[in-house]
């Protein structure tokens, strides 16, 4: 993947904060900033926060997280890093049947250009999918709303793009 593909750190949030919107289930959620990189722990104070005027080095870059509970009680984090484990999940995993369909949404939008990526919007439903793969490895709750999509040709994004804006090629063959 080439790196004017990269999926940015702003993307992952949203998809972190669409799950949290998406999952009344959960709670206490935390946000914080934190610092990615070489050495990047070293910068973090004793209780692992990291300073607003810390001074970053080359390849350190300020990033997030977010803590929260799940129903059980147990506490869960998500942060960029852990976004993309659960999206490569979904875009370069093996499904089947429904999983595979469910996740047919997700993996267009990725092949989407850049540019066209970050104008269209995925869904709060497929953003919550994205993070239960990042946290559970699967979808562990429903995660997808009715598509009425036979009859006409598959572009999950239809009614976002503007007029004469088309689908890649080999989403139309």
């Amino acid at each position: 993947m080439g790196g004017e593909h990269l999926i940015s750190d702003d993307e992952t949030r949203q998809f972190a904060e669409g799950f949290l919107t998406a999952s009344p289930w959960l709670g206490d959620a935390e946000w914080e900033n934190i610092v990615t990189g070489p050495s990047a722990g070293y910068l973090a104070a004793f209780d692992g926060t990291f300073p607003a005027d810390a001074v970053l080095t080359e390849g350190q870059e300020w990033s997030w997280r977010v803590s929260f509970s799940d129903p059980t009680g147990t506490k869960q984090s998500l942060s960029h890093e852990t976004v993309l484990k659960g999206l490569s999940h979904i875009v370069y995993g093996d499904h089947t049947g429904s999983e595979g369909f469910r996740y047919m949404r997700i993996q267009q939008w990725f092949t989407e250009p850049t540019e066209a990526r970050r104008a269209i919007q995925l869904s709060s439903s497929d953003h919550s999918a994205i993070c239960q793969c990042a946290l559970y490895g699967k979808a562990v709750f429903p995660t997808r709303e009715t598509e009425k999509i036979f009859g006409k040709k598959l572009d999950l994004f239809e009614d976002q793009r503007q007029d004469g804006d088309q689908a890649p090629d080999e989403l139309n063959a």
